[in-house]
Formats: structure tokens, C-alpha cells, sequence
């Protein structure tokens, strides 16, 4: 198979096209380190090869990018990926930005669970299950919350009267209080004790 034209496109890619028909876009750079140019032969997989790395050096660069904004789990970082990349790319990616330190999830399921148990007030219970979804382990989770000093019935304290002053005089206010406060994920002894 021969390469029968390179039309450069924006955003650093090129449009390739394999005997006469577009074939795939693929990064400039990744061109010049294969030195494909009009003309050269290639056949299935050396061109399957380019379009993997090309793909792979793009999954990097923006995995760069989406890191600069916040810290990700790699499970979350993959799901990003994913939506751009094949698989097998967004896991080497993922896999690659955990290998350089960028992505490290004991430090990510440390962040994330005292902004969750501190900050949004959430309950350990829902603390872990948010933690779950962002791929971390069971024994990582435990370690992240059990670091953190922590008063559920504080907590559901601070909620009430910041969202709920009412409840203990109000019956429609209280029932609002504490369907808002399971949504957290604290038990119905936990609000009991503190709406009293």
C-alpha cells in the first residue's frame, strides 16, 4: 500500500491517504519520526502501528491537559480518555501517567475524601461509595477515610443549620431535612440524634 497524499489539517494532524482514498488523520509528528512521505510503502500493520501511536501521543497530551485542571483516579482519567481514544490507548495512557507519578490514587482517594467528608459534608458511608466510583480499592478508601478526624453527628449539625433551621419546628421542614441528610448518606440514627 503506498501513501498517495499528506494534506496537513489543523491541530497539528494530517489527513492520509493510502492508495487514492483518505485512509486516517495522523499526527505531524509521529510522520516525521516513521518519515512517512508521499510515496512510501506501507503495508497493514506498519500503518495499524502508526495510527496506535499517533493515537497514544495524542491520549498523552491530553491526559496532560485534563490533569492540569485537578487530580484524577486513573480509573477516572481511562473514562475521560475513552470517550476520545480507543481502550487499549486510554489504558496505556492512564497506565503511563501512573507511571511518571501523575496519577497516583492513595493520594487522589486522600484529597478527594476529605473534600467530600470536610467540605461537601457527606457521610463516610457515601464518602466510600463516591470513592468506589472513581476506582478506587476497598483498602485504599479505608486508608483515606480512617486518616481523617471526623464527627458525623457534627456534620449533620452543621447541615441543619446551615440548610434547615426550621426542622425542629417545622414537620414538613424536618421530613425535607432528613430525606436531604439519607441522601448523604447518614443513618436515621445519626439525624435522630441531632434533629432531638
Amino acid at each position: 500500500m503506498y501513501i498517495t497524499d499528506i494534506k496537513k489539517e489543523r491541530k497539528m494532524l494530517s489527513s492520509i491517504f493510502v492508495d487514492g482514498e483518505f485512509w486516517a488523520k495522523i499526527d505531524n509528528e509521529v510522520l516525521a519520526q516513521n518519515n512517512v512521505k508521499i510515496g512510501s510503502s506501507l503495508d497493514k500493520s506498519q500503518l495499524e502501528q502508526l495510527k496506535y501511536d499517533s493515537e497514544f501521543k495524542r491520549a498523552k497530551e491530553k491526559s496532560l491537559y485534563v490533569l492540569s485542571f485537578r487530580d484524577h483516579s486513573k480509573k477516572d482519567l481511562f473514562n475521560k480518555l475513552k470517550r476520545d481514544y480507543s481502550p487499549s490507548v486510554a489504558q496505556n495512557a492512564a497506565t503511563r501517567m501512573e507511571e511518571l507519578g501523575l496519577v497516583n490514587d492513595e493520594n487522589f482517594a486522600r484529597k478527594y475524601a476529605r473534600e467530600l467528608l470536610l467540605s461537601k459534608h457527606f457521610s463516610k458511608r457515601r464518602t466510600e461509595v463516591e470513592l468506589a466510583r472513581k476506582g478506587i480499592s476497598r483498602e485504599v478508601i479505608c486508608d483515606a477515610i480512617n486518616g481523617i478526624d471526623y464527627d458525623p453527628l457534627e456534620q449533620i449539625r452543621f447541615l441543619v443549620e446551615k440548610k434547615y433551621r426550621l426542622a425542629a419546628s417545622d414537620e414538613k421542614v424536618k421530613r425535607r431535612a432528613i430525606a436531604f441528610l439519607q441522601r448523604y448518606g447518614y443513618s436515621w440514627d445519626e439525624i435522630r440524634q441531632v434533629l432531638k
